[in-house]
């Protein structure tokens, strides 16, 4: 490429960000489907890295001028892509396709594109994308680990490969990650193979004990047992990302601003899932010792997404405060300061996800040409919880 050739420096980065953009998508769709604990919290933060690349690059196209880089010659060199990968049959084969496949690819053409460009005159984009590229370069490294440790068989990494190389000869055949002379038609997958999303279960490694209902709050008063029970709920909250994944899979075609604040909530919510594993730890036991509690994540896939979203927004998070509060004060007064600051850290988090839902929810009332109001639609989001949710303490938030 010629180095003074603003233009194609310019499509480039808009196929970059449109990459990263679906790339997070897929992720967040497969991410219910990933049976290794530890692998579901790195592909929630990478997911989530992939969409501040997005918002990065973005920003560079708004300094050259692009306002609206998602246009139709884009999306259709990105979408039909992501699509096929999608349907990979196991969970290391979405892994081995979406790094070994799109993220390798993306992290090769940003050092191409560094040795390309004027190293003056476009050093804003240098600066962004050696970031980017190491990033990825580090995401990549992750997987091939994963990939030994989840996928330990011969046949299994016999899967990989071949699911590996059929993802890298996909992204050449669509003309590469930057588009140059794609192939008339794209490779079809291997025999048998068709998209298993959205995946209506929530899958957990052989550690763990799964049981469809939740836990009972003990009293308040009952200072170890209630602490200990605050924080295995926490762990519980990998289905509310599990939840966002689903939706920041399923939902096409809303602004891009959607996908961003969605994968952040996704990626908050593995935190508070960490944050309650890490502080179980230091009660003295390990998060195994527990059953895994699954059951709200597969009642909320029976509603289309947007009515999943307003669940966990404008029900669940929003009826949690009360509870979050009251517990928050009992561990400053009871000088439970390590308590008191993680609640602390989830109620700023959940106030933001809950200013997000009253964002979003009614632009995708809109998006999807709901015939409800917001009110009527709200007014059977609640009833959904009251009626199936599997947590105790989250049914008596909701009938208050």
């Amino acid at each position: 490429m010629n180095p003074t050739d603003s233009k194609q420096r310019i499509a480039q980065l808009k196929l970059l960000q449109a990459w990263e953009t679906h790339t997070a998508r897929l992720l967040g769709g497969w991410l219910p489907a990933i049976r290794l604990w530890e692998a579901k919290h790195e592909v929630g933060l990478h997911l989530w890295q992939d969409l501040q690349s997005a918002r990065e690059l973005r920003t560079r196209l708004w300094e050259l001028r692009i306002n609206r880089p998602d246009t139709t010659s884009v999306t259709t060199t990105v979408l039909p892509v992501i699509k096929i990968l999608a349907s990979a049959q196991h969970d290391f084969e979405a892994i081995a396709g979406a790094y070994l496949g799109i993220k390798k690819s993306l992290a090769e053409a940003y050092r191409t594109y560094l040795t390309q460009t004027h190293q003056t005159w476009d050093a804003p984009s240098i600066d962004i994308l050696t970031r980017i590229a190491t990033q990825k370069e580090s995401q990549i490294e992750w997987a091939e680990a994963c990939l030994q440790q989840i996928a330990p068989s011969d046949s299994e990494q016999h899967l990989v490969q071949r699911w590996t190389t059929y993802a890298q000869n996909l992204i050449s055949a669509s003309g590469g990650i930057t588009e140059k002379n794609p192939a008339p038609e794209l490779p079809t997958p291997p025999p048998g193979y068709s998209s298993l999303l959205p995946f209506g279960e929530a899958k957990r490694d052989s550690r763990f004990k799964v049981q469809l209902h939740g836990f009972e709050r003990p009293p308040i008063e009952d200072e170890k047992a209630h602490t200990l029970w605050q924080f295995v709920s926490y762990t519980m909250e990998m289905q509310a990302a599990e939840t966002l994944g689903s939706v920041l899979w399923e939902v096409e075609g809303m602004d891009w601003e959607f996908y961003y604040d969605i994968a952040r909530h996704c990626y908050d919510e593995c935190r508070h899932c960490k944050m309650g594993e890490e502080r179980v730890r230091e009660l003295g036991h390990e998060i195994h010792e527990f059953p895994q509690f699954v059951g709200n994540y597969a009642w909320r896939q029976l509603y289309d997404p947007m009515r999943r979203y307003a669940m966990l927004t404008y029900i669940i998070e929003q009826d949690s405060f009360a509870l979050k509060h009251e517990t928050y004060k009992n561990y400053v007064r009871l000088n439970d300061h390590t308590s008191a600051e993680a609640v602390l850290y989830d109620i700023i988090d959940e106030t933001m996800h809950v200013r997000w839902g009253i964002k979003w929810v009614p632009k995708l009332i809109e998006h999807q040409k709901d015939s409800l109001s917001l009110d009527g639609i709200l007014s059977e989001c609640r009833q959904a919880v009251l009626d199936n949710s599997l947590a105790p303490a989250q049914r008596t938030s909701a009938k208050k």
